[in-house]
C-alpha cells in the first residue's frame, strides 16, 4: 500500500469540489484483488467544530418539516447540498441517516467561517 494522499492530486482521478466531504480523507492505492490499481479512503479523518462557538460564526437555522434532509438543508443555508456533512459536524450529529424533526434548531457557520475550515482543510493535507 502507498502513502496516502488527496484525491485531487492523483492523477486519472476525478477532481473533486472543495466542498466535498471525501476531502477530509487520504486515499491509499494497492494492487490488492488483480493488478489493476485499487484506490481507498481513510474514513478516520474528521472535523472537531468546538461546541462554544462565538455566535458572530453561525446562524441559527429551524427545521420546518419533519424529516428535511441534511442535503436541503445544506442547499437552503449554503446554495449547495455538499455542505450537509459541516452541518452536522457543527451540530454533533452522529447518525446522518436520521433527519432533522421540525423545529429542530441548528447551528448553520457563517460562509466566512465555512471558507476558513476548508481552506484549512485543503491546506492540512
Amino acid at each position: 500500500m502507498e502513502t496516502g494522499q488527496k484525491q485531487n492530486n492523483i492523477t486519472g482521478l476525478q477532481n473533486l469540489s472543495l466542498l466535498n466531504l471525501e476531502n477530509l480523507f487520504n486515499v491509499y492505492t494497492a494492487n490488492v484483488y488483480s493488478t489493476q490499481q485499487n484506490y481507498f479512503y481513510n474514513l478516520l479523518g474528521t472535523v472537531n467544530i468546538p461546541s462554544d462557538l462565538d455566535n458572530s460564526t453561525y446562524n441559527i437555522f429551524t427545521v420546518t418539516t419533519d424529516y428535511m434532509p441534511w442535503t436541503l438543508i445544506s442547499q437552503k443555508a449554503y446554495n449547495t447540498p455538499q455542505l450537509w456533512w459541516l452541518i452536522c459536524c457543527t451540530n454533533n450529529i452522529q447518525n446522518p441517516i436520521q433527519f432533522p424533526k421540525a423545529g429542530t434548531t441548528l447551528k448553520i457557520l457563517t460562509p466566512a467561517y465555512v471558507s476558513a475550515i476548508l481552506q484549512q482543510i485543503t491546506q492540512s493535507q
